[in-house]
């Protein structure tokens, strides 16, 4: 069995970084449905979740020495950070500024991986914190969805599909109102809110485009915006290395996989992975995070949070799938101090210092 099994999966991981995960072979898209998340990490990130969205639907309404705390208009060219005024005559200190926080970025990624997508990126946090929860309460959990799918339209099919689009609709008004008014500014949004809508066309038109922006994201192309849209991905492959803390499965103690366990008996042979595939079902991007780190991972830790519940079953140490990096799992010392790093700090301290 064992041999079977390597042999399968030998011949998957030739090909595996060949496709995406979410795309059938012939080049449909392949809808994720994943397993409703549960665990410490995800208890965290749901923490850390409602604080930063307590923040950004908060945050057109404070004022630092009578600025926003936030604006970004760009029509009118007028921005404000943290309440301080850019006019166009201080672009250089807006880019200086802009080039600065892009530079924390590179030496954050450098050191903890795509920690911002999993914790703190909107798009994952609208999506798995809002939009998924609601989805999860009104169709069910994953099999409930696929079952949904599959199923001829009834009433009550059509009465979920339609609260479930009514509220994602909504939401999108909510969040793309709240979006322009970090641009134009909160009492420029209540005068096109309170106002009649024909004499502010301009600003009616960009919410009403906007909100189905948001709600094309969050209601059909979800994933897809990490995958295919989002740089990010992309830029980390230069940023990180073997250093870098990411989600990670534990190849030496996890290999050869297998039922660990038979008839209450340890099978002789075979690493603490059991094939239960628990870590796949849980992917909101689709991915076997067994097959190494990939750029489709976000480090949302769902498959930590699994992993780590089906280790407790079989009575095997928790962090088969957790935070480390290459080197470590590889049994050397993780450096934080690196050439790489040391060359990201330097940059950014001149950029500060500037």
């Amino acid at each position: 069995m064992a041999q079977t099994s390597t042999r399968e999966r030998s011949a998957y991981e030739e090909n595996f970084r060949d496709h995406l995960g979410n795309v059938t072979p012939d080049g449909k898209r392949l809808k994720i449905h994943p397993r409703k998340p549960r665990g410490a990490y995800h208890r965290a990130r749901v923490l850390v979740s409602w604080v930063l969205l307590v923040i950004f639907f908060g945050g057109p309404f404070v004022t630092i020495n009578a600025h926003p705390l936030l604006l970004l208009n760009i029509i009118e060219r007028k921005f404000v950070l943290f309440g301080v005024p850019f006019w166009p005559q201080d672009f250089h200190l807006f880019l200086l500024v802009t080039l600065t926080f892009v530079m924390f970025i590179v030496l954050f990624t450098a050191i903890f991986g795509r920690l911002w997508c999993g914790w703190a990126c909107p798009q994952t946090i609208f999506l798995e914190m809002v939009f998924r929860k609601i989805e999860y309460f009104i169709e069910g959990d994953a099999v409930q969805q696929r079952r949904l799918d599959k199923a001829p339209w009834t009433a009550d099919k059509m009465m979920r599909k339609g609260l479930k689009h009514g509220i994602y609709a909504g939401l999108s008004f909510l969040i793309a109102n709240t979006f322009l008014a970090y641009i134009i500014g909160i009492d420029e949004l209540w005068v096109i809110v309170t106002d009649p809508p024909s004499q502010h066309l301009a600003g009616l038109g960009s919410i009403t485009l906007f909100s189905l922006l948001f709600y094309g994201v969050f209601a059909r192309f979800r994933e897809q915006a990490c995958i295919i849209v989002c740089p990010y991905g992309r830029w980390q492959s230069v940023m990180v290395n073997q250093d870098t803390i990411a989600v990670t499965y534990d190849v030496k103690r996890g290999e050869p996989r297998g039922k660990a366990r038979k008839a209450g008996k340890d099978v002789e042979g075979l690493g603490d992975c059991v094939e239960c595939r628990q870590c796949v079902q849980v992917c909101p991007t689709g991915i076997d995070i067994r097959n190494g780190i990939q750029m489709e991972c976000v480090n949302c830790t769902a498959c930590i949070d699994a992993c780590d519940e089906v280790m407790e079953r079989v009575d095997r140490p928790k962090g088969l799938i957790r935070y480390s990096s290459f080197s470590s799992i590889e049994g050397g010392h993780r450096r934080l101090v690196t050439p790489r790093t040391l060359g990201y700090a330097a940059v950014l301290l001149v950029l500060l210092v500037t």
